[in-house]
């Protein structure tokens, strides 16, 4: 158990008027507890209370394996596939003294035993995703340097694949390079998109059936953790030279992205960085085609917090670490976006922890 952050979490609920959090198997227990069992349709997870007690709840499928992990003064109640789940809940519940409690639910709670709980006993439930994140949003030294790590990777896969880019290469083989590479050099959970020609339009594409052309555009975003921090890059690259407005684009995309790395710095306003870069992308009128926010908090998951928008009304604080990736989309036609991960690091400093070059390159 992380009790640094469990204990965090607890002097962080009464402000945010939680009575106990319920974190169900996922990321964030695996996070606080070293352990995240098989997530199926059986209600089970870990409910923190703010008076620091904690019980764990689970199908007896789960018991003798959750047993293993978490220390001895953490009850487990369990149910039988017999039982009616939600009478046992309520009467556990109840005697642990939540009746009529809020309590607070994490990223991967399943919606559906949310609701039937909170029809069967006299509980609100409120997500707390970002209370969650926001006990480990300050990063450590020790995570810091395995941001960076991560990030190495990211590069060292780069220069690797640059090679292989050419007319005739799918987005499969591309995608299973970048997925091998990464595993190979020492990075867990490796994830990529690879976006070819017109597919590269689509921010978050999901297939990867399209073949390079003799003049094409091919998007690779990817990254995977180390030590548990990940990496998350992405870089667009060219087949043969590209028609002038794709250049226009790219050097907008470049600009965009430098601008707002930057802003960064303590104290810096984020929705100040998300603005900057739209402002580079309407010198001709593309900003309306970035069509999600300029980044995202990089942690112990992919996307936390702090988020860089416009609605992020918070300033950028030491051991802040988040992708800054504008982009330009246009549906059906190309897409182009450039992805950094960057760092207030613990001497106040903006650290671009991606070191992959981003000059528009021709293959």
């Amino acid at each position: 158990m992380r009790k640094e952050y469990v204990d965090r979490l607890i002097r962080m609920m009464p402000e945010a008027g939680f009575d106990a959090v319920l974190i169900q198997p996922g990321e964030e227990l695996q996070f606080l507890f070293g352990a995240s069992p098989m997530m199926c349709e059986r209600f089970q997870g870990m409910v923190i209370k703010a008076d620091g007690k904690m019980f764990y709840f689970c199908n007896l499928l789960y018991e003798g394996q959750m047993r293993e992990y978490l220390p001895d003064d953490i009850a487990i109640y369990t149910w039988f596939d017999n039982d009616d789940m939600t009478d046992v809940v309520s009467r556990i519940f109840k005697e642990q003294g939540l009746e009529g409690a809020t309590v607070g639910v994490n990223a991967s709670a399943q919606a559906f035993n949310v609701l039937d709980l909170a029809d069967a006993m006299n509980i609100r439930f409120r997500s707390a995703k970002a209370l969650i994140e926001e006990i480990r949003i300050h990063k450590t030294p020790e995570e810091m340097q395995a941001l960076r790590d991560s990030a190495a990777i990211t590069d060292r896969v780069f220069t690797e694949i640059l090679p292989k880019i050419h007319p005739g290469v799918t987005e499969a083989e591309l995608q299973d390079f970048l997925l091998t590479r990464m595993a190979e050099l020492g990075g867990r959970s490796p994830e990529c998109i690879v976006g070819i020609g017109a597919n590269a339009s689509y921010p978050h594409y999901i297939d990867n059936k399209g073949v390079a052309g003799d003049r094409d555009i091919v998007l690779m975003d990817y990254g995977c953790t180390y030590n548990g921090l990940y990496s998350d890059m992405t870089r667009t690259v060219f087949i043969g030279e590209p028609e002038e407005r794709i250049r226009e684009a790219y050097d907008l995309v470049l600009r965009a992205n430098l601008a707002a790395e930057a802003m960064v710095k303590p104290g810096a306003w984020i929705p100040d960085l998300d603005r900057k870069a739209r402002e580079v992308l309407d010198e001709k009128g593309y900003a309306h085609t970035l069509i999600n926010r300029l980044g995202h908090g990089v942690g112990y998951t992919i996307h936390e917090q702090p988020e860089i928008k416009q609605s992020d009304r918070r300033k950028l604080e030491p051991g802040m670490a988040f992708s800054i990736e504008p982009g330009i989309y246009m549906t059906g036609d190309f897409g182009i976006r450039i992805e950094d991960v960057v760092m207030v690091n613990d001497k106040g400093e903006c650290e671009v922890l991606n070191h992959s070059d981003k000059n528009m390159i021709v293959l």
